[in-house]
């Protein structure tokens, strides 16, 4: 009975599912490839080990360390953080189809096996073909090595397979915990439509009680956000450290900065335009919520960046960083669109009251063209920043070519255009469901 319904449920989520299941196909791709190519990188080489975890151990093990063992370990930590993000989207979506169950006397461990069986589908959907898909780049990887002019082929290794099969376990076994624990912790007010991504704006502590204490944070701020820059100019190893506190000062420009402008830029204008009004609230949302996503891409992209800027690579541990730039992209916009997607997945109290106030379709619609386009130009723009200023440096020293930083910017900037679409047409059908529950409550008076 539980399974004939998980799986109705399944199809009837099909736009979710597919995202979902896609997750899995591109982990397991991903996976299966690096650990072949992190296994034959690592052939006849030393091992460099960390006696401490001081900051000039960390810039040796980055500039010394085997390509391979470190682009793996990043990409398995990546991976389980996509799919936490990804699970976060797909269960709270399912949020009121819980909750009915729940009513109805279906127990905790019902619901977890409920959303189980879910998941073991698509994972026996997504296993094999991403297993398929990896075969296949591995044959891409030998015929651009041989086109580089090298002789060593990328073969499938026992070894490397049995690590395959225990870090996919691991991946299973976290993302069965994390529905579990969904399901177990969630009462059933929460799962009944609550807004289980509630925010709080964070407190000073007392340390911005003062305008001048303000002022020489917020001054501080600014220059960790541009630290990272002059640290490509200058050619600093530390520069995958240094985006890590440039992150920490970009989110007090955002939080501190950017969004009292907005605020200020709606009282300013008060009502005399609802769209864009509405659209910096909004936006101020987004940021709240989904700017630790953008934080983490950026510095993900960066540390990736270090990985080419600062260490001597052959072919194939040249290429296995390049093939980790791009997953990296993908992997983690797809977690931008699903933390976001997971607040947006909420908003529809939120258009039913903008209805009711008179904005009318159309300047919803505005509303949501707006929101999105200012919140992806922004991820962009940084992007762009960021890394354009790296590949600009790769290119001044002549580390990298034309048809290369085309490539590492493109790679980096399409999957943020492509999720922008997505999370658009998402966002259209919470508001058409806004719609509905706005002409259901006028059918029912």
């Amino acid at each position: 009975m539980i399974f004939r319904e998980a799986l109705r449920s399944l199809k009837n989520s099909r736009a979710k599912a597919v995202f979902y299941w896609l997750t899995f196909f591109i982990t397991t791709a991903l996976l299966f490839v690096y650990f072949n190519m992190e296994y034959a990188s690592t052939q006849g080489k030393s091992e460099i080990y960390m006696d401490s975890f001081g900051l000039a151990d960390i810039m040796q093990l980055l500039e010394k360390g085997n390509a391979g063992n470190l682009m793996m370990v990043f990409v398995v930590i990546m991976c389980a953080i996509d799919l936490l993000f990804c699970n976060d989207f797909f269960v709270k979506n399912k949020a009121k189809e819980l909750a009915v169950r729940l009513i109805c006397g279906a127990t905790y461990i019902q619901l977890a096996m409920y959303l189980l069986i879910q998941t073991v589908v698509l994972l026996l959907a997504a296993v094999p073909l991403g297993i398929a898909a990896g075969y296949g780049l591995l044959g891409l990887m030998n015929c651009l090595l041989a086109a580089a002019g090298e002789t060593m082929t990328v073969t499938v290794s026992s070894y490397a397979i049995a690590e395959f099969t225990t870090v996919l376990t691991f991946i299973v076994f976290w993302t069965v915990l994390l529905n579990c624990s969904f399901a177990y912790k969630s009462g059933a007010v929460l799962l009944a439509g609550g807004n289980m991504s509630a925010m709080k704006d964070k407190g000073s502590y007392g340390l911005g009680a003062k305008k001048y204490v303000r002022y020489l944070l917020n001054l501080g701020a600014l220059v960790l956000t541009v630290l990272p820059l002059y640290n490509f100019f200058s050619g600093s190893g530390a520069l995958a450290v240094s985006m890590v506190i440039g992150s920490v000062g970009l989110s007090r420009v955002i939080s501190e900065i950017f969004l009292p402008f907005l605020t200020g830029l709606n009282r300013r204008s008060a009502s005399r335009n609802t769209v864009r009004m509405t659209a910096n609230g909004f936006l101020r949302q987004d940021l709240k919520y989904a700017g630790i996503t953008i934080y983490l891409l950026l510095c993900d992209l960066m540390i990736v960046m270090t990985m080419m800027f600062s260490r001597n690579n052959t072919s194939l541990e040249y290429l296995l960083v390049i093939v980790t730039y791009i997953s990296i992209s993908i992997l983690q916009s797809l977690a931008l669109m699903f933390r976001l997607e997971t607040d947006i997945s909420s908003r529809e109290k939120q258009f039913v009251i903008l209805s009711q106030v008179g904005v009318s379709a159309k300047e919803q619609k505005s509303i949501i063209q707006r929101e999105v386009m200012m919140f992806y130009l922004l991820t962009g723009g940084l992007i762009a920043l960021y890394g354009g200023t790296a590949l600009y440096s790769l290119s001044r020293d002549s580390l990298i070519s034309g048809g290369q930083m085309i490539l590492l910017i493109s790679s980096a900037l399409i999957p943020v255009i492509v999720i922008a679409v997505l999370t658009y047409l998402y966002y259209l059908q919470v508001a058409a469901g806004a719609k509905t529950a706005r002409s259901e409550q006028l059918s029912s008076h």
